[in-house]
């Protein structure tokens, strides 16, 4: 059996989901998290129990959609060959918002499905079980969903099975004028499946859903003529009689209580959302965020930046030599340590969004930014996507799903990419130190100034996406503008717990998938490196003779060290990967880059905390297990041949900070803006014109700063 989860935004729906099934689906207390629906299984709990999977459904307000992830939801209850369709429904309520809830409640019972209605009773109020029973003529369950309240009586229902909602709410022909000249037979014939209020909320929904198929358009179209009346009247006409219908209920079961949580979340708002104070709050906010992320992460880092060192040691000591011991050393663990190291900013970033998200608080920016992003061409409803984005674009772009108006929607997508998300934090950390130092700033040395240089990286990207936003809004035909209207839920204290398992999950994600990809990466890398068209032999003869001549002369260590580090470019040079490197070399010399960091430019773009990792994989130095900070420390005094210039110098590291600002994020990021857009077109363009912008500024910045 398989039983979907509905209801509003912000009803607590996903946390249901989650305790039920022990998944890890993310949650936040703001609209637009849940865009695709997720499946998982409910443990039984004795044996031959009946096995039933849970469809956690994107909140919607009603079945005619306003917006993509309104409508697959609609489309998942009412696609009778869809992935999704379940068998049976659970529609979750919010206590503090139960009459609200009831028109979503009343058109999904109608639909004839086995229901159970959950109360999710996370703020205090007062209703009545029975009578709200009685009008919706199914069972009704009290639940927590974040302590788990209520959650084993509903975990019994659904393994013996729901039965039909058997109210008298349904919405006749009486209270719907044009139902009584209209046969909905040829309708029916041509999307078998379909119940009597599916097919209403079909013809008086916007638009066709392509499941529909061609017959099944015209059918409908034949169906809406012959009603005599517009979409939006025939959705009037039903949200006046819905609306009778919820003050009657609403009289019947619940009891006034004063709203104490909405009255403190009233006074915070005053604040937190007043024109003035609240940009200058919110931008307050995030540059603490961003000095938390170098003041806190110090020690952490340094910890693991000196244990991968020490493992790298250990294993080349324990190892017998050899060429597998060398790419398990200077390849693997060398590439995972670019990235692991920087895993206590990247949790600190996750930790400070969840808070802020579970708080209530990023609910109320999009009502702040709204005024000014529709200037842009965006609406409120944007600049969820858009600091999404600040944590990673796939997820984000998906959210822009959330946003109604298709032109809104278009451009939300586009300029996403160019938020700072946390794949390129590992690259910004490793190159802020050739930039700035790490040095006290401001009062009493309050702030670090590569902190407040990584808020102004997140800033500019930011700004760089609202101008091209501009720039697009301007050239764009016109349309009209969407209606904004929002939630706003109370705010509540971060729960610790649920904070540090989303930072547990994000973060895991990420070690994950980089790992990966640098593991696949770091063996390709390794061994394009240590092989050659011709092989090593002429190098390697070179360098032995070398070697005798300085032993005879009694030379300084520091010179049979050159010696080491002459032999190893060499061997670079005539590898395939230094091959690779002087074929590209031309185009991004202008850059400051040489072939190597060329190459890691290229790996990049399969993910881009994969250029750390590859640095530290193609810049490795000879019989050195060296961490991060050291590598970071030899690259700044070591000299590129051809230009006499460090290979990493402020201006190089500054050149690849802006090319990294606006370069398009990754293959998957292209990937999903094509699945979102349906167009290839409009995703190969937006990775070149963004490619194109990201190289020209990065020669400018080189340009100006050597």
């Amino acid at each position: 059996m398989k039983y979907a989860l509905i209801g509003n935004p912000n009803c607590g729906k996903t946390s249901l989901f989650n305790r039920l099934t022990g998944s890890r689906a993310k949650v936040a207390n703001l609209p637009g998290v849940t865009v695709d629906p997720i499946m998982a299984r409910l443990k039984p709990k004795k044996v031959g129990a009946q096995i039933v999977d849970l469809i956690d459904l994107p909140g919607t307000y009603s079945l005619h959609p306003k917006a993509l992830d309104e409508a697959v939801t609609r489309d998942a209850l009412l696609n009778p060959n869809h992935t999704y369709r379940p068998d049976g429904l659970i529609v979750v309520m919010d206590a503090a918002n139960l009459k609200r809830n009831l028109y979503l409640t009343l058109q999904v019972l109608d639909l004839g499905l086995p229901a159970v209605v959950v109360v999710n009773e996370t703020a205090p109020t007062s209703w009545s079980r029975e009578a709200l029973e009685s009008a919706l003529g199914c069972p009704v369950l009290p639940v927590h969903a974040l302590n788990g309240k209520g959650t084993k009586k509903l975990e019994g229902m659904l393994a013996e099975g729901l039965a039909p909602a058997s109210g008298g709410h349904a919405v006749g022909t009486d209270q719907k004028g044009w139902r009584s000249r209209v046969d909905l037979s040829a309708l029916s014939e041509a999307v078998p499946g379909i119940g009597a209020a599916g097919l209403e909320l079909l013809v008086t929904s916007d638009d066709l859903p392509a499941w529909m198929g061609a017959s099944g358009h015209a059918a409908l179209q034949a169906v809406r003529q012959d009603t005599g009346c517009g979409a939006a009247e025939l959705q009037l006409g039903e949200a006046a009689h819905r609306s009778r219908q919820v003050r009657e209920i609403a009289t019947t079961t619940l009891k006034q209580n004063p709203p104490t949580s909405r009255s403190i979340s009233a006074r915070i708002d005053r604040v937190l959302t007043h024109r003035v104070a609240g940009p200058l709050i919110l931008t307050a906010i995030f540059f603490l965020i961003f000095q938390a992320v170098y003041a806190w992460a110090t020690w952490p880092m340094d910890l693991i930046d000196a244990g991968m060192g020490w493992l790298m040691g250990a294993c080349r000591s324990a190892l017998p030599a050899g060429w597998w011991t060398d790419l398990l050393v200077d390849g693997l663990l060398s590439g995972l340590g670019g990235v692991v190291i920087f895993v206590p900013q990247i949790a600190l970033l996750f930790g400070a969004i969840a808070a802020l998200e579970e708080s209530g608080y990023m609910t109320r920016v999009a009502f702040m930014n709204d005024r000014w992003l529709r200037s842009l061409g965006l609406d409120g409803r944007s600049a969820i996507p858009l600091l999404g984005g600040f944590a990673c674009s796939i997820p984000a772009i998906l959210g822009a799903r959330t946003i109604p108006g298709k032109r809104e929607r278009l451009l939300t997508i586009l300029i996403t990419p160019w938020m700072t998300c946390s794949a390129r934090l590992p690259v910004y950390l490793f190159l802020i130190g050739f930039v700035v130092p790490s040095q006290p700033w401001g009062p009493a040395g309050a702030f670090n100034l590569q902190g407040m240089f990584l808020f102004g990286i997140y800033i500019a990207g930011l700004l760089a996406g609202l101008v091209l936003a501009w720039i697009l809004h301007k050239g764009f035909p016109k349309a009209a503008p969407t209606q904004f209207l929002q939630e706003w839920p109370p705010y509540r204290v971060p729960s610790l717990k649920r904070t540090l398992e989303q930072v547990w999950m994000q973060a895991r994600a990420f070690v994950e998938g980089a790992g990966k990809v640098i593991v696949m990466v770091s063996i390709i890398l390794w061994v394009l490196s240590n092989t050659a068209p011709g092989g090593f032999g002429e190098t390697d003869a070179a360098y032995q003779t070398r070697v005798s001549e300085l032993a005879l002369s009694d030379a300084a260590p520091a010179a049979v060290e050159q010696a080491e580090r002459d032999w190893q470019a060499d061997r670079m040079s005539v590898s395939w990967s230094g091959r690779l490197g002087s074929f590209i070399e031309p185009v991004i010399a202008p850059l400051g880059y040489d072939g190597r960091m060329g190459v890691a430019l290229i790996a990049s773009f399969a993910a881009r905390e994969v250029f750390v990792g590859t640095m530290a994989t193609l810049y490795a130095a000879p019989d050195s297990d060296e961490g991060i900070g050291q590598l970071k420390e030899r690259l700044g005094k070591e000299l590129n041949p051809k230009t006499g210039k460090p290979v990493l110098g402020a201006a190089t590291a500054m050149s690849l900070i802006v090319f990294y600002m606006l370069a398009m994020q990754c293959i998957s990021t292209i990937a999903v803006v094509r699945q979102e857009l349906g167009s290839w077109n409009i995703a190969a363009f937006q990775a070149l014109g963004m490619t194109v912008v990201a190289y020209l500024a990065a020669w400018l910045t080189y340009a100006a700063l050597s």
